[in-house]
């Protein structure tokens, strides 16, 4: 199983000084203007009792930064 996602956010607060600082709860830690969001799972199941997923997410800021996410994890169930 193989999900894609992509999205663009923007955040846009009025007139506020230059040094002006949103509270990170109010933007979800996103920085002013526009952002792109994108992410990449995979999931397959090995054998009857273990499964292996694979997860990657990237964003760019206003800033043109780009941040990278990436998670592995094999579950067992006994």
């Amino acid at each position: 199983q193989i999900r894609s996602e992509f999205s663009r956010e923007e955040i846009v607060i009025g007139n506020q000084p230059v040094s002006y600082s949103a509270p990170y709860e109010l933007t979800s830690g996103r920085d002013f203007g526009k952002n792109y969001l994108w992410s990449i799972s995979s999931e397959y199941r090995m054998t009857g009792n273990v499964q292996f997923s694979l997860q990657y997410s990237g964003r760019t800021t206003a800033r043109n930064n780009v941040v990278h996410t990436g998670r592995m994890e094999v579950k067992a169930f006994f």
